[in-house]
């Protein structure tokens, strides 16, 4: 008998006992529970009149008749759901409150003597009126323990001409027997749900002999009401309606009314309001008005978190273009200092959303104005020249705006109090320069005190220095923008709305829904929004009415709105049993729809799902109708099914544990007979992008596909150890569509003809599939590689950020961070019938990976990956100075292309035409009068800056910088260029696979660095001894559980604020602050003189640099010396 048999067995006679025993118990408390209720009927001996004949007061008759009535429900042998009592209990409560106020009053005694009968049974109606509920929920679980051994053998049989092999589980048949009104059933990831479904439809029909044609099965797709209905139509042979939700509603209105539906599909509501703006909406003055303010003012929604990296992202993907620009009103000739040609450039990109919104009221008031021109006077030993923000005209009269990226009482989240500082002191000099030259400055803040819009501020600003303000005719920008082809307003905003209408149908919301949404907000944007989303709502509905037609959200809504209002529904249904598939996606209009067809027909409702799976917030759905069912409906059974059969109980823990660090998801402890070793390996890859001219081996594309090949040879190894079959199915796993195109793109991997399947070119034999994450729910594979293990915005959490006006449609779950993203996390782990393998970049790992290989000791990690969260994880070029992301475009002032730092320039102003060249910036040539020192090619492979007056005959200005003259002069130090990596695990140029396990590392205690002895060498009054040996101890401690940069470790050493480094509790170390003495540039110098002597390590990649202490750090004492010391304060001196 082969192993998996005598499991079998044992298992089998293991839930014979437990039957036989609970029976036992059963039988027990039964006959304890009929003697309490045959005492109430016995006769009374101090009563006058025997029960049977009656009483003299019909207040005790009614009592004993509810005590008789109680006992008798008590006595059936069925399941007993509390529509059976419920309305009768409610009906007598009256008689209840009324012997309650006799007992608490004391009066229970002489009233039931007067009227002959006993004042025990009196008290013990009472008692059990107030338990009746859990009375009942015990006689449930008897019926249900007696019902698994009466039924068994029916149940271990009632799929058997279906699948044999099928057993049901304990779970599975308290399902199929609980007869509650409203059930939920959770069922886990590979629990067996639908074969649950089917068996349960199997039962109502042959038990309880309910007619086919009275059980309702609803589901939400095609695909999942096509399997449902292979299981239960064709191969139980039961007619039973399966059905989408749709088809649902589409047949209620049929049955309303026979003629046919004039069906729109979802592209419809987008043509509508496209054709709308086209042409009606120039004649609603009201509207034209908004949609001008809108898009002038409040186009992109503005970030209003303190999350650096989410901030980083938003610049990355924002479009900071102006309205004249968008309606090609804009053209610029520029004379390019290096070509000496002219440049026409019609593309207006600004640096900040505010600076769009300065420059598009400048535009809508005639105000003629120029971004960032060279300031009239030339600044005296300034290393480049100053351009603020906008120079203003008006006739004769000029001025020049700065607008200032903090408050008016100067805060912002982002910088450090020293930044922050720095910022002033740049904003002051500015203020004093126009003042010194005597020219015309309005500067405004990106927030005021008396919280009025920045716009005001600036209106009252330019008139006070008096320039009119002529309003442009709204109407005619209106007619500009509607009538330019694909102008980006107009797209951006009709997807918006669409969007939001779609979601505002689906909840089942009415016209009147936006007056209280109006109401809810005192966001000026949102209030906007909301006018201009009603206008269009209204003109929908109205094409819609005209075409008598009706789309996909209307067919459910008014399907529910007609079984609640029209009576005769109720003679036209009759359903006692309605079904809801995979109820975790259920939104609010099909919950109306399944509860008003439940109070039409009077149905029992079973809804079963995993709330764990919840995954479609996005489309509509509200996972709180799933965690919050018994609230909901008034009450509920909930019913667990845990015994999983397609994941290893390894990774059903990871995943399990992983999803209920959610508190909110309703807690289950799933479990599994199979066993795995490493049920969760992680392959890491170098994802540096590829550089210009580079071979098909080369970057990210690449990196990602030749670390999948390294999963597939490791999936091979193990089939060939474990004795699986070599035609096992293995799911790849991507979070967006396009990670399968990268594979593709690799040159590894190609598809098969039009649909899911991939072939490796390595190994062509695999059965290799592509899916979603999203499209994969349900399904089961036999491994399972996730490609897409970022950290970044479409990385895995995606960190797409929706339009804030989307809260009110859109059911969010905020009950943790990414709530709805780790779901869909577990439900690709939970596909897997053996291992998941995940793929992520060395830079920046996904934080979910992160989480999970802390806390398990089982998740392999094949390779090194950076534990320090990164910044700006969308950007393609980042500044090297600060990370912010870096924007590519003309800099009239300079005539130079350039890449420009988006920070603000007071705290960052890097800039430079070859991004390649680091952290060399261009300088105003001290040598010749108009010329800048430009990043240029020199020797070996090395930068220079040479002028941009340099001629190729060897004329003009020949002035010059070296990068290392440059890096001293500025206290920099050069990064190393990195080196290509390929996943580790298996070297790219192995040809036998094997199986390759992580490297086991021992923790050591960190050691205590010892000071060195040397002679006193000062510098500003420190002993740079001292100082060297507080920043190595400060690294070491900050390293303990992260690795940070230059800048928190600087913000330590200074005892700067900041919340990254209050939430990392780093000001709790001993250092912090001790170096508040020195300058920041002083610290900052001295911390890069460490790294080039390498008593501090600086990772490789230049995106995302930690600081790391050495081997020579930590000794330090054996090495520095006096000389050393001496030539660091020459060089901090100098």
């Amino acid at each position: 008998m082969c192993e998996e048999h005598i499991h079998s067995f044992f298992s089998s006679i293991v839930f014979h006992v437990v039957l036989y025993y609970n029976h036992f118990i059963t039988i027990e408390r039964k006959v304890v529970h009929m003697g309490l209720f045959s005492k109430w009927f016995k006769r009374d001996t101090a009563g006058k009149k025997a029960p049977d004949t009656g009483f003299e007061s019909p207040e005790c008759q009614k009592l004993w008749d509810l005590g008789r009535y109680m006992k008798a429900m008590l006595e059936e042998t069925r399941y007993i759901a509390k529509k059976d009592f419920q309305d009768h209990l409610l009906e007598e409560k009256k008689i209840i409150e009324y012997f309650d106020v006799l007992q608490r009053s004391g009066l229970l005694d002489t009233f039931c003597r007067k009227n002959g009968m006993g004042t025990a049974v009196a008290e013990e109606i009472l008692e059990q009126y107030e338990k009746f509920g859990e009375l009942v929920d015990q006689h449930n679980e008897n019926y249900i323990q007696q019902a698994m051994i009466r039924e068994k053998d029916y149940l271990d049989h009632i799929l058997a001409d279906v699948d044999p092999a099928i057993d049901l589980d304990e779970d599975q048949r308290r399902v199929i027997l609980t007869e509650e009104d409203y059930c939920l059933v959770i069922a886990g990831a590979g629990a067996g749900k639908t074969t649950t479904v089917a068996a349960k439809v199997k039962y109502l029909v042959e038990k309880k002999q309910i007619d086919p044609s009275q059980i309702l099965v609803v589901s939400f797709t095609n695909k999942a009401v096509e399997e449902l209905r292979d299981k239960v139509n064709r191969d139980l042979n039961i007619a039973c309606p399966i059905a989408t939700f749709h088809s649902t509603g589409n047949a209620i209105l049929r049955k309303q009314n026979p003629e046919p539906l004039n069906i729109v599909d979802s592209s419809k509501l987008y043509y509508v309001l496209q054709d709308y703006f086209r042409t009606a909406v120039l004649k609603n003055e009201g509207l034209v008005n908004n949609l001008i303010l809108f898009f002038a003012s409040y186009f992109d929604a503005p970030y209003e978190g303190n999350d650096l990296n989410t901030f980083f992202n938003k610049i990355a993907k924002s479009n900071f273009s102006t309205i004249r620009s968008d309606l090609d009103e804009f053209k610029c000739q520029i004379l390019d200092s290096r070509t000496k040609k002219t440049v026409t450039i019609q593309n207006e990109l600004l640096r900040s959303h505010q600076e769009v919104e300065i420059a598009n009221f400048l535009y809508l008031n005639q105000i003629d104005y120029e971004y960032e021109p060279l300031y009239q006077y030339n600044i005296l030993f300034a290393k480049k020249p100053y351009t603020p923000d906008f120079l203003i005209c008006q006739g004769e009269k000029i001025a020049y705006i700065e607008h200032f990226g903090i408050t008016q009482d100067g805060k912002n989240d982002r910088f450090s109090d020293d930044q922050l500082l720095a910022y002033k002191r740049a904003i002051n000099d500015k203020v004093q320069l126009h003042r010194q030259h005597g020219t015309d400055l309005i500067y405004t803040f990106s927030k005021y005190n008396d919280r009025r819009p920045l716009l005001e501020h600036l209106k009252e600003e330019m008139e006070k220095n008096g320039f009119e303000l002529r309003p442009r005719s709204n109407k005619e920008v209106m007619e500009k923008l509607v009538t330019t082809e694909e102008n980006r307003y107009i797209r951006k905003l009709l997807n918006l709305i669409c969007r939001f209408i779609t979601n505002f149908k689906t909840n089942g919301y009415q016209a009147d829904e936006f007056t209280r949404m109006y109401h809810s907000t005192q966001n000026v944007r949102t209030r906007l929004f909301l006018d201009i989303c009603n206008d269009c709502y209204l003109e929908y509905e109205r094409y819609l009415k005209e075409h008598n037609a009706v789309d996909f959200q209307d067919m459910i809504n008014e399907s529910a709105r007609i079984l609640r209002e029209v009576k005769e529904m109720k003679q036209q249904l009759d359903f006692k049993y309605i079904i809801v598939d995979e109820y975790q996606d259920i939104s609010r209009q099909r919950f109306d729809l399944v509860t008003a067809l439940s109070e039409v027909t009077n149905a029992k409702i079973i809804a079963v799902g995993d709330d764990w799976q919840s995954i479609y917030a996005f489309s509509g759905s509200d996972i709180t109708l799933f965690t919050k069912f018994a609230e909901k409906m008034g009450y509920a059974e909930l019913l667990k099914i845990v015994n999983t059969y397609r994941n290893s109980q390894e990774v059903i823990d990871i995943a399990g544990n992983f999803i209920q660090k959610n508190k909110m998801q309703i807690t289950k402890e799933l479990k599994s007979p199979k066993r795995i070793e490493d049920p969760v390996i992680i392959y890491t890859y170098d994802g540096t992008l590829k550089k210009p001219n580079e071979d098909n081996r080369a970057g990210v594309n690449y990196a990602i596909a030749h670390a999948v090949e390294v999963a597939l040879e490791q999936i091979i190894e193990f089939n060939r150890k474990e004795g699986k079959t070599e035609d096992s199915s293995i799911l790849l796993l991507g979070r967006f569509g396009f990670d399968g195109d990268k594979l593709e793109k690799s040159g590894l991997f190609e598809y098969i003809g039009r649909g899911n399947k991939l072939k490796s070119v390595k190994y062509p034999e695999l059965n290799i599939t592509f899916m979603t994450a999203h499209a994969s729910k349900g399904l089961g594979y036999d491994n399972v590689i996730v490609v897409n293990g970022r950290n970044e915005t479409y990385g895995f959490p995606s960190k797409i950020e929706d339009d804030p006006v989307l809260a009110f449609v859109i059911k969010g779950d905020r009950s943790i961070d990414y709530a709805e993203e780790r779901r869909l996390f577990y439900v690709a782990m939970t596909r897997t019938k053996n291992r998941v393998y995940f793929i992520a970049p060395e830079q920046n790992p996904s934080e979910f990976l992160l989480e999970i290989k802390r806390d398990y000791k089982n998740v392999v990690l094949k390779g090194n990956w950076n534990e320090e969260p990164p910044q700006n994880s969308i950007a393609r070029k980042i500044c090297p100075m600060c990370g912010y992301p870096m924007q590519l475009r003309y800099k009239k002032a300079y005539g130079l292309k350039l890449y420009i730092c988006t920070n603000e320039p007071e705290v960052c102003g890097f800039m430079t035409n070859e991004y390649a060249a680091g952290k060399l910036s261009i300088l105003k040539c001290e040598q010749c009068r108009d010329g800048y020192l430009i990043v240029k090619p020199g020797k070996e492979n090395t930068y220079v800056l040479g002028c941009t007056n340099y001629k190729k005959d060897g004329t003009g200005c020949g002035k010059f910088l070296t990068a290392k003259k440059y890096y001293e002069m500025f206290h920099l130090t050069a990064e190393p260029a990195p080196s290509k990596k390929f996943a580790s695990g298996l070297d790219k140029k192995t040809e036998n696979p094997k199986i390759v396990t992580e490297d086991k590392k021992e923790e050591h205690p960190i050691p205590a660095i010892q000071k060195a002895e040397t002679d006193v060498v000062m510098f500003q009054n420190v002993n740079l001894n001292d100082c060297i040996f507080t920043i190595l101890q400060c690294l070491s401690h900050i390293s303990e559980k992260h690795y940070y940069g230059v800048t928190i470790l600087v913000d330590v050493l200074r005892g700067a604020q900041s919340k990254r480094i209050t939430d990392a509790e780093l000001d709790k170390i001993p250092e912090y602050g001790k170096l508040g003495m020195l300058d920041r540039e002083s610290v900052v110098y001295i911390v890069e003189w460490l790294l080039e002597q390498h008593y501090i390590l600086k990772t490789k990649h230049p995106k995302y640099p930690v600081l790391h202490p050495t081997y020579e750090g930590m000794h330090y004492k054996e090495s520095i010396t006096e000389e050393l010391l001496k030539e660091l304060a020459e060089k901090l001196r100098g």
